[in-house]
């Protein structure tokens, strides 16, 4: 499916630039630690979650800061990187992770107050490349073999089979003679303590069983030679994993991440993230130009929604009591309280992008993006 070249379209990168994710110069890797900045919680924050009652949000620079008073007061917290933080996922009050440019993993074990650099994502991208140049070679090798003990009649496919496996040979060995690029993680999600997913630019999956100390390069297990963006990762309770994609796919697994299914939603364009309603298990993709799809049989059928939304979506909210909220360009925020059956706009005075959602304790949101956080009511009043 890819072209001649190697590369990937030049449409294909709209996507993270759209995002205003891959467009920036990313960091150094290492020790590299975020400068303290008096206003770093008024930058652009690109993500928000709940850490009890604790907010941590993330954002530019390798900024991490967290609020004890529901976002009256932030503190910002030592990072040891200065790349851009995309998402940030807690699995409890005090065990979280963070993930960005460079293909970095951070970690806390005390609600955001400490991180530690648990994966460097240039680093380990080299072992990738080995990897992924010796399994190319193997498969070089086992067709070569079946090749030359085929019948006239498998020929023809075997052929063809080579001439694909080496050209992915070609270009993993020309990753290794090239500098070490580490593409960025766009989303993060823990299962439990131990099992973890993270997603990222150029098809990145990356699997964990140990809790983030080590991660698996996991992409060759899905249909996607045209490195499509995996743009978001979430996980249901019953074992089922989704990733929302480019050109209206999803890719699913019914089995944990063992195996995965790329799905056609019948739609063309690209998701910016899913999320499961837990009240519902119904799913959600959303992503250009206020796209909503919504899946109410484990992701096997989709169907579009209307979100009232005109601005692409950015990021999402799925509460225990079925409450869900989506964000986006221009200050675009929709709510639903039917499993997306219906949506009700909340206008915002600042038309400035939004990216994160974590709820608050009185049920109100609060909601980070470009120049910080802002509270939004369910009623939709800015507070």
């Amino acid at each position: 499916m890819q072209g001649e070249s190697g590369k990937r379209p030049a449409a294909a990168l709209l996507t993270l630039c759209t995002l205003g994710l891959l467009c920036l110069p990313a960091g150094a890797s290492g020790t590299d630690y975020a400068m303290i900045m008096p206003k770093a919680s008024t930058s652009l924050l690109l993500d928000i979650a709940a850490a009890g009652e604790r907010l941590v949000a993330v954002g530019e620079r390798g900024h991490i800061v967290y609020s004890d008073d529901d976002g009256e007061n932030w503190t910002q917290a030592q990072v040891p990187t200065s790349v851009m933080l995309t998402r940030v996922f807690f699995l409890d009050d005090s065990q979280g992770w963070a993930v960005g440019h460079d293909g970095h993993v951070l970690f806390t074990r005390d609600a955001g107050t400490n991180w530690e650099l648990q994966r460097d994502g240039l680093a380990d991208q080299a072992r990738i490349n080995e990897e992924r140049a010796g399994r190319a070679r193997e498969t070089v090798d086992q067709l070569r073999q079946a090749l030359a003990s085929s019948t006239e009649e498998d020929r023809d496919d075997l052929m063809f089979e080579l001439e694909e496996a080496e050209f992915a040979l070609d270009n993993a060995l020309e990753a290794l003679d090239e500098p070490v690029y580490a593409p960025p993680l766009m989303d993060i999600w823990f299962k439990n303590a131990e099992q973890g997913w993270a997603s990222g630019g150029y098809g990145t999956l990356l699997r964990t069983q140990n809790g983030g100390r080590h991660w698996d390069d996991w992409a060759h297990q899905l249909e996607n030679e045209d490195e499509l963006h995996l743009n978001g990762v979430a996980g249901s309770p019953d074992n089922k994993l989704f990733l929302a994609s480019e050109w209206g796919y999803v890719f699913r697994s019914t089995n944990g991440g063992n195996t995965w299914e790329l799905v056609e939603t019948g739609y063309d364009g690209s998701f910016f993230g899913v999320v499961i309603n837990p009240a519902s298990g119904s799913v959600f993709a959303y992503g250009l130009l206020g796209t909503v799809y919504r899946s109410t049989d484990g992701g096997e059928n989709w169907e579009e929604l209307d979100s009232m939304a005109r601005g692409s979506l950015f990021g999402a909210y799925a509460g225990a009591d079925g409450a869900l909220l989506f964000v986006g360009q221009g200050g675009t925020v929709i709510s639903s309280t039917d499993d997306g059956d219906s949506f009700t706009p909340l206008p915002q005075e600042s038309r400035r992008g939004l990216h994160g959602v974590a709820p608050l304790a009185d049920g109100r949101f609060l909601v980070t993006g470009d120049g910080g956080s802002v509270v939004v009511a369910r009623g939709g009043e800015r507070q």
